[in-house]
């Protein structure tokens, strides 16, 4: 890959690097395509002067960025995902599979971004759950920003170690799974909190009207012996 770029000049390796990465993201076809290698590649581009580092970046984030949408809505409409899935893994399988991504949707879509090939299926189970677009967005889109960035970084200071750091990039799932754990416990507190603004305050039965004024009603005169 990163000779292929090489031979290219930089905006076009920008749109070819664009292209790799959402079809790797948001196409089936992506669970055999390269995404952190080719971002890798891109990023040593980057560290030679073919591109801008900041360019570099923001053209890998928004195409896996872009392509993990695809791939969710894509989700949603695709009638035939379950029948293909069940068929392969087993009815009470995806029924797991399934059950698991609604209760931990945060915590799943977040890490997917981390690793190859569940980053190409993770959208889209995602999108079939019925998880609220907005949850999915939350949690995919900060992850592939540090995720992309990242790479294009370690790609561009790698210099001649770019072997080497290509052959140990698989490691890099811990470190940016801990910030997918970071950004969903963020993500649980302010959902928490906005859960105990919302619980109404119910007086409790066993006080007693508090009075307003200890002055007798209007008309109401004091009578005495």
């Amino acid at each position: 890959m990163t000779d292929f770029l090489a031979g290219i000049p930089g905006p076009l390796a920008l749109v070819v690097v664009a292209v790799l990465l959402f079809a790797e993201s948001g196409l089936l076809i992506g669970v055999f395509l390269p995404g952190s290698g080719t971002v890798l590649a891109l990023g040593w581009l980057a560290g030679q002067g073919v591109v801008e580092v900041w360019l570099a970046a923001i053209s890998a984030f928004g195409a896996t960025a872009l392509g993990c949408q695809h791939g969710y809505f894509r989700g949603r409409r695709d009638g035939l995902l379950r029948r293909q899935l069940v068929k392969r893994f087993g009815e009470q399988r995806f029924a797991r599979a399934e059950s698991a991504l609604d209760g931990r949707a945060e915590v799943t879509v977040a890490a997917s971004q981390c690793f190859a090939v569940v980053r190409t299926l993770v959208p889209r189970l995602a999108g079939h759950a019925k998880v609220t677009h907005l949850r999915f967005t939350i949690c995919n889109v900060p992850v592939a920003a540090a995720w992309a960035t990242t790479l294009v970084l370690l790609g561009a200071w790698s210099g001649e170690a770019y072997e080497q750091v290509q052959s140990t990039v698989g490691l890099l799932g811990l470190p940016l799974l801990g910030i997918a754990a970071v950004l969903v416990l963020a993500v649980w507190w302010l959902r928490r909190r906005k859960q105990l603004r919302q619980v109404p305050q119910v007086p409790s039965p066993l006080a007693g009207p508090v009075s307003t004024s200890s002055k007798p009603p209007v008309g109401q005169r004091e009578t005495s012996d």
